[in-house]
C-alpha cells in the first residue's frame, strides 16, 4: 500500500505519495536527442517546401525559419527552460501553470496536451509512417534501383487493414520498449537519431555536391512514368493560375509571416524533455541546451536545407511544384523533399538509409507521445486528480507501467480513427498545442512574481532589471497569439493543417468541456474523502 505523505510541510496526506519512483537517467545528449525529433527537421522540411512558397509566392522561406527558430527559442522555450530548471518534475507544464497561476489553469492545459497526445498523436505517427513514410522510402528505391516488386509492398502497404496490422505492431513494439525502462528506449533513440540525422546530413552532402543534376535526374525517373518533365513544371503552374515568386522583385514581409506556421510546425516542438524533467539530470543546464539550443541548432539546419534547395531548382520551380496537384504530375509518390534529393544517388545502401531515416523521422514520434502522456498522467495521480493507478511506478522496471499500457490502448483508438475518419486532422491539435503554449508563457511572464523563491532558486536571471522569463512570456503571448489567429482565421492555413477548421474546433472545444467536468468531479470526489486538494497545488510536487 503507497503511503501519503507531506511535502515541505503541507502536512501529512497532500500528495498521493513522497516521490514518483522514477530515477534521473536522462544526460543531456538523450534529451538534446529527444527535443531534435520532437521538432522532426525531416518531416516538417516536407511540408515547407511542398506548400509553403506555393501558398505565399513572394514570402521568403529562409527569412520565415530564421525570423521563426529565433522567436520560438527566445520566448517560448526559454520559458520551458527557466521553468524546468526550478521545477524539474514529472509533467512538465502541468506543474508551472497549476502552481504558477491557478490549478484549473493547469489542469486544463494539460488535459488538453494529455488528450490530444493520447488519443492522436501515438496512433498519427503509426498512421503517417504506414501511409507516407515508408511507401514514399519503397517506391523511391524501387524505382531507382528496378526492383519494381517494391511498389506492390509499398501500395498493399496503404491498404487500411495492413495500416492497421503494421500500425499496432509499432505500437505495442514501442509500448513494451517504454515498460522495460532503463537505458533501452535511450539506446534505441541514438540509433534512430544515427539514421534520421544522417540522412538529413546525406541530403546536405547531394544537394552541395549535385543539386545542379537535380533536373537531369528528375526527367530520368519521370520519364519512366509519362510524368512532366523538370522544365515543363513552372509552365503547368501558370497555365493553372499560379503566380511566380520572381514575379515582383525582392520578398513580401507579410506573406513571410504568414509561412510561420510551417516553421512552427519544427521549431515549436522543443519542450519534450520539460515534461520528463524529473528524470533529467543536471536539469539547471541541461534544459537550458537541449530546448533553446535544440531549436537553435534544428531551426539553423532547417535553413541550409532552404539554402540549399533554393540554390539548386529555385524558389519559382519550388513553388510551382506544390501548385500542381498530384495526379498531374504523372509521378507514382508524392514529390517531397526526401524523394527529389533521393534522385541524386542510384546508390541502393545511400537510398536504404535516406528511407530508413525518414522513415525514423516519422515513426519515433509515438514513444516520444507516450514518454509525455504518461508522465502528464503521472503528475495528476500525485496531486489525486485521475486513478492512482495510472501514476504507478514499477519498482523493478522504473517506468509507469500501467499508464504505457493505457497509452498504447487509446493510440491503437487513434490509429483507427484515422483510417476511418476521413476528417482527422491535424489542425485541432496543433490549435490545441499553441493555446497551450500561450498558458505557458503567462504563466512564465509571471513566475518571478507568483512564485519569488522558487524562481530564485534557479539563478533569478534579469536584463536590465528585468526578469528574463517575464520577457520571453510576454514576448511568447504575443508571437503565439499571432500564430493562434493565423491558424483559425487564415482559410488558407487551416485548409492545409486541417480538412475541416469547424470540426477541429469542435472537437478541441469538447476537450475543454470533458476536462473541466472532470476537474470539477474530481475536486468534489476527493472532498467527499476528507481529502483538500488545493494543498497539493499549493507545493511543488514530489522527486
Amino acid at each position: 500500500m503507497q503511503e501519503s505523505v507531506g511535502v515541505r510541510g503541507s502536512g501529512p496526506g497532500v500528495f498521493l505519495r513522497k516521490s514518483t519512483g522514477l530515477i534521473r537517467e536522462v544526460g543531456l545528449t538523450d534529451a538534446l536527442l529527444m527535443n531534435s525529433i520532437g521538432m522532426n527537421v525531416g518531416i516538417g522540411a516536407v511540408f515547407l517546401f511542398l506548400q509553403a512558397q506555393t501558398f505565399f509566392p513572394m514570402g521568403s522561406m529562409l527569412l520565415a525559419v530564421v525570423i521563426g527558430t529565433l522567436l520560438m527559442a527566445f520566448t517560448l522555450l526559454w520559458v520551458y527552460s527557466e521553468f524546468s530548471a526550478a521545477m524539474p518534475r514529472s509533467g512538465g507544464d502541468y506543474v508551472f501553470v497549476s502552481r504558477v497561476l491557478h490549478p484549473f489553469l493547469g489542469w486544463i492545459m494539460a488535459w488538453s496536451q494529455g488528450i490530444w497526445l493520447i488519443f492522436f498523436w501515438i496512433g498519427f505517427n503509426a498512421w503517417f509512417a504506414l501511409t507516407f513514410a515508408i511507401p514514399t522510402a519503397l517506391s523511391v528505391i524501387a524505382s531507382t534501383t528496378g526492383q519494381t516488386g517494391l511498389n506492390d509492398v509499398a501500395k498493399t502497404m496503404t491498404d487500411p487493414l495492413w495500416v492497421f496490422i503494421l500500425g499496432t505492431l509499432i505500437n505495442v513494439a514501442f509500448g513494451i520498449l517504454l515498460i522495460f525502462g532503463g537505458q533501452g528506449y535511450w539506446r534505441w533513440q541514438k540509433l534512430a537519431f544515427l539514421f534520421a540525422g544522417g540522412s538529413i546530413l546525406i541530403a546536405i552532402v547531394l544537394l552541395v555536391t549535385g543539386g545542379a543534376n537535380i533536373s537531369g535526374a528528375w526527367n530520368d525517373f519521370v520519364g519512366k512514368f509519362g510524368g512532366l518533365k523538370f522544365e515543363e513544371i513552372i509552365p503547368a503552374a501558370q497555365a493553372a493560375g499560379y503566380n511566380l515568386p520572381s514575379a515582383r522583385p525582392g520578398f513580401d514581409l507579410g506573406a513571410t509571416i504568414l509561412m510561420l506556421p510551417w516553421v512552427f510546425f519544427v521549431v515549436g516542438y522543443a519542450q519534450g524533455s520539460a515534461q520528463i524533467g524529473g528524470e533529467v539530470k543536471r536539469a539547471s543546464t541541461t534544459q537550458y541546451i537541449a530546448m533553446v539550443g535544440g531549436v537553435l541548432i534544428n531551426g539553423a539546419v532547417l535553413a541550409l536545407l532552404v539554402i540549399l534547395f533554393v540554390n539548386a531548382v529555385g524558389a519559382d520551380w519550388i513553388g510551382a511544384l506544390g501548385a500542381i496537384p498530384g495526379d498531374k504530375l504523372g509521378l507514382p509518390v508524392s514529390p517531397g523533399f526526401n524523394f527529389i534529393v533521393s534522385l541524386l544517388t542510384g546508390n541502393p545502401i545511400v537510398l536504404a538509409i535516406l528511407g530508413i531515416g525518414f522513415v525514423m523521422w516519422a515513426v519515433n514520434g509515438t514513444p516520444l507521445s507516450e514518454l509525455q502522456a504518461t508522465r502528464y498522467m503521472l503528475a495528476w495521480s500525485l496531486d489525486r486528480m485521475v486513478p492512482r493507478q495510472l501514476g504507478d511506478v514499477s519498482d523493478r522496471y522504473h517506468t509507469p507501467v500501467k499508464g504505457i499500457v493505457f497509452a498504447t490502448i487509446t493510440g491503437e483508438l487513434a490509429l483507427i480513427a484515422l483510417i476511418a475518419i476521413p476528417q482527422a486532422s491535424l489542425l485541432g491539435a496543433l490549435v490545441a498545442q499553441i493555446a497551450a503554449f500561450i498558458v505557458v508563457s503567462i504563466a512564465g511572464a509571471l513566475f518571478p512574481y507568483r512564485l519569488p523563491d522558487v524562481w530564485q532558486s534557479a539563478g533569478g536571471r534579469r536584463i536590465f532589471g528585468v526578469p528574463t522569463v517575464t520577457l520571453a512570456g510576454v514576448g511568447g503571448v504575443i508571437v503565439l497569439g499571432g500564430m493562434m489567429l493565423m491558424f483559425v482565421l487564415n482559410s488558407t492555413i487551416n485548409g492545409a493543417f486541417g480538412v475541416t477548421r469547424d470540426i477541429s474546433l469542435i472537437v478541441m472545444g469538447s476537450v475543454i468541456a470533458i476536462g473541466t467536468v472532470w476537474y470539477v468531479a474530481a475536486l468534489m470526489y476527493n472532498r467527499s474523502r476528507g481529502i483538500d486538494v488545493s494543498l497539493a497545488y499549493a507545493e511543488i510536487p514530489p522527486e
